[in-house]
């Protein structure tokens, strides 16, 4: 492997990474849950994180590449100090949680466990000393100039996708705020027909016969106001159900189905709802 790595390396090491990344986690899905899922953060098959996982991994581990053990101990560490960086990132950023080891021993906020951050050391031994030789042999074959053309095209892709991706976790926080005002809305109204008939039922206790009459009324007053608001906030709920759950396009459904485990710090409920709701139409 050679020591010295210069940014046209970087950017195709960072590309090919990322897409055996993406390559791996289909993989891993597709053999525990019998399913195809684009794991990726982005909608193209790429999956960032492992393409600067292993660009920091071949800038900090370098020296290392000849000594097994702390080629292993260099890699865990990177890979897992990008992991927990990463995590903490996009947590602080959109208020949602994409991964949660918390369940895991010898975990460190959720971010990364211990039994993760020794396959990642194992990885980076395996991927360092066996794998990255014949990746820089197929980057150095390549013509620069034709890798100069193609890397344009690639960055453009990459930066057009990611503003997409973005775009899509801001709507999806937007439509999580909305519903939670949606359903605080119809709890009010629950609880302001419940008030008013408390009211009248005591008013009918009171004055028996003539306060059932009251009571009648009530009853009919009272649903007749609310039933024209509370439909229309129950369209307005399912209309934003149905977006956010819109398999049809990339969208907030496939981020879902990417990250099945993912939480949000603000709205945990409408969320949890809407994978559940996304679990029952995909039938799983």
């Amino acid at each position: 492997m050679a020591l010295t790595i210069n940014l046209y390396d970087i950017f195709w090491f960072f590309m090919i990474y990322a897409f055996l990344g993406w390559c791996a986690e289909v993989a891993f899905v597709a053999v525990n849950t019998g399913e195809l899922v684009n794991r990726g953060f982005l909608n193209g098959p790429v999956c960032p994180i492992y393409g600067a996982g292993m660009v920091l991994v071949l800038l900090f581990t370098a020296p290392l590449a000849k000594n097994l053990f702390l080629l292993f101990l260099g890699g865990m560490a990177v890979a897992s100090a990008l992991e927990f960086a990463t995590g903490w990132a996009l947590k602080k950023l959109f208020h949602t949680s994409w991964w949660d080891y918390s369940d895991k021993p010898f975990n460190l906020g959720g971010y990364i466990c211990l039994s993760f951050s020794i396959l990642w050391g194992l990885g980076v031994v395996a991927v360092v000393r066996l794998l990255h030789p014949m990746i820089a042999g197929l980057v150095a074959a390549v013509p620069h100039r034709l890798g100069l053309a193609l890397a344009a095209p690639c960055s453009l892709v990459f930066l057009a996708d990611t503003a997409v991706t973005v775009r899509t976790i801001v709507g999806l926080n937007r439509s999580l705020g909305e519903l939670d005002r949606v359903a605080e809305a119809l709890h009010k109204g629950s609880d302001a027909m419940a008030l008013r008939l408390g009211s009248a039922a005591l008013a009918a206790d009171e004055e028996l016969d003539e306060g059932k009459e009251k009571l009648s009324a009530a009853l009919s007053e009272g649903r007749q106001k609310l039933a024209g608001g509370r439909a229309e906030l129950e369209a307005r709920r399912d209309l934003l159900r149905g977006q956010v759950l819109d398999t049809r396009l990339f969208g907030a459904a496939r981020l879902l189905r990417a990250f099945p485990a993912m939480k949000h710090v603000q709205h945990k409920e409408r969320l949890e709802e809407l994978q559940q709701r996304l679990r029952a139409r995909l039938g799983r």
